[in-house]
């Protein structure tokens, strides 16, 4: 081949075509862009779609099981002895295994005494509406 035939081949110089090039370029890789952030796109819908669904399930069956917990403990005063002999029994069984009768004996009463607590509720002993009432004056 000639040097002629060559230099045919390639772009003369002139800005346009070279100016056509380039945006085919630039083209070209917009679309390839496009492309591959629409792809990314799908798959996130996908499997934003797969996770929503199973959380939708779940959080239902956390709403089911909370309900029928609420429900439960709003009937906790109907077995108020059996709640609080089996927590001072349980608390008190556990660590007179592990520390002895006494320590056993004590910790027993406090586990009763806090679901008593629990059940009954502590506001009644506690008449004072704030700290204030139980610091002395310094008038005093």
């Amino acid at each position: 081949m000639s040097k002629e035939a060559d230099s045919s081949r390639k772009s003369d110089g002139n800005p346009s075509q070279q100016n056509i090039s380039l945006k085919a370029a630039i083209k070209k890789v917009v679309d390839v862009t496009n492309n591959t952030l629409a792809i990314f796109e799908q798959n996130t819908e996908e499997t934003s779609t797969a996770f929503v669904s199973r959380f939708t399930s779940l959080v239902r069956q956390a709403k089911y099981i909370a309900t029928r917990g609420m429900a439960t403990y709003e009937q906790r005063g109907n077995y108020a002895p059996q709640i609080i002999g089996g927590t001072a029994l349980v608390v008190g069984g556990a660590v007179a295994l592990r520390r002895g009768r006494f320590p056993g004996a004590l910790a027993g009463g406090l586990g009763g005494a806090a679901a008593y607590g629990s059940i009954y509720g502590y506001q009644d002993y506690y008449p004072a509406k704030s700290l204030k009432d139980y610091l002395p004056r310094k008038n005093e």
